[in-house]
């Protein structure tokens, strides 16, 4: 009886799971067919129904979240032989890899009790899929040095972070990277970040046929990406007027239909309108065709060929400009954690320390009570005479067995400035980027008078 009883529930099941399919592919139709034409909706309408769209892709993402929980409890990924993400994306391959990647990482976690309650806020719509994966990559980063304990009330504060609509990404990534920083000792972050500075690379590539070449970077600190982003997003970056633009350039493209000039734009900035005045006082608008990217090329290759362009040994422009907001007592090293990029980035503070010695940074420090005690002292940053007597005097990088020219070499506080280092000659040496980036690692000293620097070296 009971075997029998066993088999008319289990086909039951299986009966009630195929017309609960079968129900939901009829309602996806119907839907599908209800919004062929979307021309036919009114204003009012797109809004609501694309939120309403948009509801309904969380709450699909939230079920792929709960019956992958349940094929990788059951271990279905190794009875087919693949991973949790392989498998994922083998039933699944219609969702974008990075998507598969997030629900195989949350259902994953899930085997492990103090994730579950992260995971069923997941399944119940609290928290997307998105932010759950964020949380777990950065929880990801502070367990080594983590008690049970301590991990389960980090796992729960980001749980209740994440929960919190009127937190967006940007919010969330700030609480992450400040964990982070909190939990991880200065110590173990510099040797992250050396582990990181050992993966930069550049290599060369070609496209097509091989008249076109690529250069594919790795960028290796925060640092470094920051102040990349800076250049790629600087004015530099911006659209600009052609040459040849006069009062005589304003076309169809950049006028409205009242016959006005405004801004004439297309998807993805390939063509974005510029407004010149000439010297006669009128305004005109000239077409930036340009995309985007070649924008940012462009930027990069004016920031390149000027700095390669020094004469007398010497680069003709400063660094790109980064806007960083850190804490005194982490400025100084005698607490952990990070900087705040103006576009929302963190650098180390060790890394920020570093900057401080040469790059044009604009450092925003906070006291204990959040008050701005200093927005930059331009003095602090070599000048020019500073160089050409540092290139005279050490006559490159001055680290040991080094010959490293001064053209590319940074001028480091020997006594950082962010602990009261003066911005005089003696406290100054030449070091290049890859010896500069080893004394901030090693807090190495040196002992600097008129004759040259001699590194103490541990």
């Amino acid at each position: 009886m009971k075997s029998g009883w066993g088999s008319e529930a289990g086909g039951g099941h299986a009966e009630g799971t195929s017309a609960l399919l079968a129900g939901l592919a009829d309602s996806l139709d119907r839907s599908a067919t209800a919004l062929a034409t979307p021309a036919l909706l009114q204003e009012s309408e797109l809004g609501d129904v694309l939120g309403a769209l948009d509801r309904v892709a969380a709450r699909t993402h939230a079920l792929l979240v709960a019956v992958a929980r349940e094929g990788l409890a059951r271990g279905l990924h190794q009875e087919a032989g693949f991973s949790e993400v392989d498998w994922v994306r083998l039933v699944c391959p219609g969702l974008a890899s990075r998507t598969a990647i997030e629900i195989a990482m949350v259902a994953r976690a899930a085997q492990q009790r103090v994730h579950v309650p992260l995971v069923d806020a997941v399944q119940d719509g609290g928290v997307p899929v998105h932010r759950a994966a964020q949380i777990l990559r950065a929880l990801a980063r502070v367990r080594p040095v983590l008690g049970e304990g301590e991990y389960a009330e980090a796992t729960e504060l980001l749980t209740a972070a994440a929960a919190r609509e009127e937190f967006d990404e940007r919010d969330l990534g700030r609480i992450t990277a400040k964990l982070v920083a909190t939990c991880l000792s200065e110590k173990e972050q510099v040797a992250r970040a050396q582990a990181r500075h050992e993966l930069r690379d550049v290599y060369e590539s070609s496209l097509a046929d091989g008249s076109l070449r690529r250069f594919v970077l790795t960028v290796g600190s925060d640092a470094d990406y920051e102040v990349i982003r800076a250049v790629l997003m600087s004015p530099l970056a911006a659209p600009a007027p052609r040459p040849d633009a006069t009062t005589d350039a304003i076309t169809e493209s950049s006028t409205d239909a009242g016959g006005e000039a405004g801004p004439a734009t297309t998807g993805g900035g390939a063509a974005e309108a510029v407004h010149v005045t000439t010297g006669g006082g009128t305004t005109v608008a000239g077409l930036d065709l340009r995309t985007a990217g070649q924008r940012r090329y462009d930027a990069f290759m004016t920031v390149f060929r000027r700095g390669v362009a020094g004469t007398q040994g010497q680069p003709t422009t400063p660094k790109a400009q980064v806007v960083v907001t850190i804490g005194l007592q982490e400025l100084r090293g005698a607490l952990g954690g990070t900087g705040r990029t103006v576009h929302d980035g963190t650098i180390p503070a060790h890394q920020v320390r570093q900057l401080a010695c040469e790059a044009d940074l604009i450092p925003a420090v906070l006291g204990e009570a959040g008050q701005i005690l200093d927005l930059g002292r331009a003095k602090r940053l070599v000048t020019p005479g500073q160089r050409r007597a540092l290139a005279h005097r050490d006559g490159g990088c001055t680290f040991p067995g080094c010959h490293v020219p001064a053209t590319w070499c940074d001028a480091h506080h020997v006594v950082h400035w962010a602990r009261g280092g003066r911005s005089d000659l003696g406290n100054y040496a030449l070091l290049c980027p890859r010896h500069h980036t080893w004394v901030h690692q090693h807090d190495a000293t040196a002992d600097v008078d008129e004759t040259g620097v001699r590194w103490r070296l541990r």
